[in-house]
């Protein structure tokens, strides 16, 4: 159930007073135990609506957290491909370089190869003719040479120098037609260099081209998980509202509850003293009536529950006022009047011990264990193996002085062998001479009582769930004519 607003709030509180209204009207004609157990179920409505809503806020911080570590990691990635991004493209940048260089060695060698190309052609013309003029006079002697040159010595000069013309020739025509090749090796060995980095480049221009993807597809995620972020805040927000709205309701309810339970209380107070006479005087003692009792059988579950009865009943009653507690449970099992035979069935009998009413027991028993103080422990333990500091009593509720109320105090608590807290027959039991009273380790005075007319009860002490603050009585249970308990009739 989700409270979004003010006007659904105050809708909400509305029908809530108006069912409130409706348990007030059912106790003012005597359904004062269907009231309280109508409300009771309200409340624990709300409390379970209340639970659901901060399963839902903590599993929305949870979404919320899972989205932040996402979006970090993402910003982290985009980071990173950003930096490769750069890098990429100072990679292509200097790649672009070398193909420029490379271009223009290559210009430089394609016009090497044609200068080259031309000088070969131009020696070989030239080689060529020479050549055609020496065979052309080819057939010319010695002696004709010797008879122009006037000498025989200049005659041989002119051979040699015509002799060195052509090796010289055929030098050259090899010169220049093993540079022409080496330079066309050359151009063959750029041409292949430029196709590497023409390659390499379009490979690195591929890969920025994925690395850009990748960064414009994480920037688009990073936008959504801040807008799934932003979307998680404003539900967390509003569930924060609404639970806000439920507590309150439920603050309501409990309050509620507490002022039909303080009507049942009075209410039940005045029956017992109805049914004791107006004039009657309570006799009331502080002695602890000590007994040793068979021990009872109990697994470690009954041990705990017990324990934790003890803890909502009377946490800091002391070791006395906890040990009474636990007594007048296990006596309940040995008395002919109850029919439960068993620590569970004792204390989950209908409307007879306040914390089970109101959940407090098995909210402790289930979620705040850790809380039950190894005392309470100690004391169930010391009341299941027998032991009694309230005889066989079987009955109490919450001392408030009241004349017409007898019985045993210890603490907060008065108890009692009848329902209706009535004078016992003979004298007031007294303590074995030989067993001290057990004080405990750190005495508590009980708190004095609440005058408020709102409740007319005591303050609740601290650790210790008083029966009155409910309004049931604890450990209280009204028998019929027969003498027999009255099986889930809640008593005063």
């Amino acid at each position: 159930m989700e409270i979004n607003g003010d006007g659904m709030k105050n809708k909400w509180m509305q029908k809530t007073l108006y069912r409130l209204a409706s348990l007030i009207l059912a106790l003012s004609i005597g359904f004062t135990s269907y009231a309280t157990e109508d409300i009771q179920d309200e409340i624990d409505k709300q409390q379970e609506e209340i639970d659901k809503t901060e399963q839902e806020i903590q599993e929305t911080r949870d979404k919320q957290k899972k989205l932040e570590d996402a979006k970090a990691s993402m910003e982290s990635y985009l980071k990173d491909l950003n930096n490769q991004y750069a890098s990429i493209s100072e990679q292509i940048e200097d790649l672009n370089n070398q193909i420029q260089e490379k271009e223009k060695e290559i210009e430089q060698t394609q016009a090497d190869l044609e200068e080259a190309k031309k000088t070969e052609e131009k020696q070989y013309e030239d080689m060529k003719a020479r050549i055609q003029y020496m065979y052309e006079h080819s057939q010319g002697s010695l002696l004709s040479m010797l008879l122009e040159e006037g000498s025989f010595a200049a005659a041989l000069n002119r051979a040699g120098y015509v002799a060195s013309i052509a090796a010289y020739d055929r030098e050259m025509m090899e010169a220049y037609m093993a540079q022409k090749e080496a330079i066309a090796d050359k151009e063959i060995q750029l041409e292949g260099e430029k196709a590497a980095l023409d390659e390499l480049q379009a490979n690195v221009l591929e890969k920025q081209k994925e690395v850009s993807a990748l960064a414009s597809s994480t920037s688009g995620k990073i936008n959504q998980h801040v807008s799934d972020i932003a979307a998680a805040r404003a539900a967390l927000n509003g569930k924060e509202n609404t639970l806000e709205n439920q507590k309150e309701v439920l603050a309501e309810l409990i309050a509620e509850k507490k002022r039909i339970e303080a009507r049942l209380e009075a209410a039940k107070l005045a029956e017992i003293n109805n049914s004791l006479g107006s004039n009657t005087v309570g006799v009331q003692t502080s002695t602890q009536d000590y007994a040793q009792n068979g021990g009872y059988s109990a697994t470690e579950e009954e041990v705990t529950a017990l324990a934790v009865l003890i803890h909502c009943e009377a946490a800091n009653q002391g070791d006395a006022g906890r040990l009474a507690v636990g007594a007048v449970v296990m006596n309940r099992i040995r008395d002919p009047r109850f029919a439960q035979n068993t620590i569970m069935s004792v204390i989950r009998a209908p409307g007879q011990f306040s914390p089970v009413t109101s959940g407090r027991f098995d909210l402790v028993l289930e979620q705040d264990l850790a809380s039950v103080s190894q005392a309470c422990f100690s004391a169930a333990r010391r009341a299941i193996a027998g032991e009694s500091n309230v005889g066989n009593r079987v009955f109490f509720r919450t001392h408030q002085n009241n004349p017409a109320l007898s019985g045993l105090i210890i603490g907060a608590h008065i108890f009692s062998y009848t329902w209706n807290y009535a004078p016992e027959e003979g004298s007031q039991p007294t303590p074995e001479p030989e067993q001290p009273e057990e004080q405990p380790e750190e005495p508590e005075q009980p708190e004095e009582p609440d005058t408020s007319e709102e409740t007319n009860e005591p303050e609740q002490p601290d650790g210790g769930e008083q029966p009155s603050e409910t309004g049931e009585p604890d450990g209280t249970e009204q028998p019929d004519e027969t003498g027999q308990p009255n099986e889930g009739e809640q008593s005063g």
